[in-house]
């Protein structure tokens, strides 16, 4: 994932935690980094407060049916395309079937660019709220994800 709206889309009902690693410039769902991990035995507990590791924002903090409720309605002009999407938000597990059926009617570029700065606002709003600094050069972030 290279941008922030990947990286914020990838947080859906199903994958609950993800942590950042300033060490290892890293996003994934383990709570230390692997250079960390590697140092640690299997008694380790892992520190309250951590000034390498931090817990991204969860799926209930991001509201994404919010914001693509807000897509559909204002930018998606077709009736079919904005039933079949106002469709897929009606079920539990939303997220990953939205996208997929955004690239499938060519919107997904649209979506990114309309609600890209909402996602882009939440994730440095995370970033400021601890202390992270993120580079960014031509819209992406500078971190990976895995």
């Amino acid at each position: 994932m290279s941008t922030v709206t990947e990286l914020m889309l990838y947080m859906d009902d199903k994958y609950k935690m993800l942590f950042y690693h300033r060490d290892t410039n890293v996003f994934d769902g383990y709570p230390v980094s692997e250079i960390q991990l590697k140092t640690l035995d299997e008694n380790a507990r892992i520190p309250e407060k951590d000034e390498n590791n931090f817990r991204f924002l969860s799926y209930e903090e991001i509201d994404h049916e919010s914001i693509m409720r807000f897509y559909v309605k204002e930018c998606v002009e077709d009736k079919e395309d904005r039933k079949r999407l106002f469709n897929v938000l009606r079920r539990r597990d939303y997220v990953k079937p939205f996208v997929e059926a955004l690239r499938d009617m060519g919107l997904y570029e649209d979506f990114d660019m309309v609600c890209g700065d909402v996602y882009r606002q939440m994730f440095e709003e995370w970033a400021e709220r601890n202390g992270l600094d993120f580079t960014y050069s031509g819209g992406e972030e500078g971190c990976q994800t895995e």
